[in-house]
Formats: structure tokens, C-alpha cells, sequence
């Protein structure tokens, strides 16, 4: 019976709630079908295959596996650890990993920041700005990146908090944005399946004056930036919604 028997309702059963007009206040995506491998790494070190089955948004199907699967989201605890819907840690972000055939990477947006191909960006004389930039709907719940622009250079972490920025740290003083997208839509974006205004266009939300958007798409439309992206991992499909509908599933049985 797998994982299944372990819920208090069935994974088939409507998610949502209704709202004072008896209207069904939670719409799932349709695009939420496929199938998501996952490895679940125990305390002890073992190490537990299994997969997710969903359609239209809603769990249907949920199997231990002997084998692993042909890729898979690692994270550590058990297969039955919910997944985090507020602001991630930059810790939190670390301790997942993504398995692509034999390899395994850093989950976005973790592999996005330090990669030695952005340091090929050109150089563009007063392209100077902060980016706050947010993903939601990511395996780890939202993630926010502070990105720093210094004549076209970029340079970025993962926080959990903005904070003012202080004299002498890179861009300080300088305008500022910020951007939030979907998980899906940003590994759209990185891998060209989208331009960056479609991934802002589809549900993200923009803090800037339109001069600023101007250079921030001129940059990341750039020749280097775009290459940049394209040389980072290509994900599954499967692994861009499956943080937005993951947190709906049915708690376990204690």
C-alpha cells in the first residue's frame, strides 16, 4: 500500500476550502501532472526511493521504490516531511540536493548564485542596482536572493531577511527593485523556455520604476548573462510545480 495508507484522508480527495460564498477558494494548477521522484536520506543514513504521482494538482498516487528513479529530489528526514511553504533558510536551501541521472547538483536558486559563468558578464559603466529577488512555490518554500549589480558585475546571496544596506557594501546606495516569480517560471526563464518579461508576466509581482526594469531585463537579455544561464542544469519539468502543490498534501497519521 506504499505511503498512502499513512493519511487521515485520501490522497484523491478534493483539496481546498470554501469561502463565505460557498465558492472553492483554492484553485489547483493543471499543469501540477507528472510524476516526482524522490530519496528520502534517514537520521541512520539509509537512504528510501520513492515517487509522487499527481494530476491536476492533486496527489493520486504515492509508491516506495526498490531502485532508484532515473532522477529524484533528496532531502534529508523522512518521505513524510512536509514541505516548508514560508521563507527558506539559506541552510535550508543547502541541505537539498537534485539527482540528475548519476550527478547530483545544488537545488536552485543555490546553483545560480556562485557559478564562475556570470563572472564573464560584461562590463556596462553605471549599471548599478540591488535586486531583491523572490521565488516562491521552490521545494524549500520561497527563496530570496539579494543580487547586487555593480557596472553590470553581479554578485548575490541567499537571505532570509532584506536588510538596508550599509556604506561600502556593494551597490549600496544605489536604486533598487524587486521581483517575485514562480519556481516554474523562473526555470523557464534560465532555460529559455520563457523570456524574463513572460516569467514576470505569469503571476510575478514587480517593486520598480520601469527605467530600472529597462536595465534589468537589458542585463539579463544580455549575450554573457543569457549563456550563463544556459549552461546551468536543466531540470524536470515536474520539479517546478511540485513545490506549489507539494505543501497541500494530507498530513500524515501521527
Amino acid at each position: 500500500m506504499g505511503f498512502i495508507a499513512q493519511f487521515r484522508r485520501g490522497v484523491t480527495d478534493s483539496v481546498g476550502r470554501e469561502d463565505g460564498s460557498g465558492e472553492l477558494g483554492l484553485v489547483l494548477p493543471d499543469y501540477a501532472t507528472g510524476t516526482v521522484h524522490h530519496e528520502a536520506v534517514l537520521d541512520t543514513g539509509e537512504v528510501l526511493h520513492h515517487h509522487q504521482v499527481f494530476e491536476r494538482g492533486v496527489l493520486v498516487d504515492w509508491i516506495e521504490d526498490d531502485e532508484p528513479g532515473p532522477w529524484a529530489l533528496i532531502r534529508p528526514g523522512s518521505p513524510l516531511r512536509p514541505c516548508p511553504a514560508g521563507v527558506a533558510a539559506p541552510e535550508a536551501v543547502a541541505e537539498v540536493k537534485v539527482r540528475l541521472g548519476g550527478d547530483v547538483v545544488d537545488l536552485p536558486l543555490l546553483d545560480d548564485l556562485p557559478a564562475p559563468v556570470f563572472d564573464t558578464l560584461a562590463h556596462v559603466p553605471h549599471a548599478t542596482a540591488r535586486l531583491r529577488f523572490e521565488v516562491v512555490g521552490t521545494p524549500v518554500g520561497t527563496q530570496r536572493c539579494d543580487v547586487r549589480y555593480v557596472d553590470g558585475s553581479r554578485t548575490a546571496w541567499l537571505v532570509e531577511e532584506w536588510r538596508v544596506l550599509e556604506e561600502g557594501e556593494p551597490a549600496a546606495g544605489a536604486p533598487e527593485m524587486g521581483v517575485s516569480m514562480s519556481f516554474r517560471n523562473y526555470l523557464a526563464m534560465r532555460s529559455g523556455e520563457a523570456t524574463a518579461l513572460e516569467a514576470i508576466e505569469d503571476g510575478g509581482v514587480v517593486d520598480a520604476r520601469w527605467t530600472l526594469l529597462l536595465l534589468l531585463h537589458g542585463l539579463i537579455q544580455s549575450p554573457e548573462y543569457v549563456a550563463a544561464y544556459r549552461s546551468l542544469p536543466r531540470l524536470p519539468a515536474e520539479l517546478g510545480w511540485w513545490g506549489e502543490v507539494a505543501p497541500l498534501i494530507p498530513p500524515a497519521e501521527d
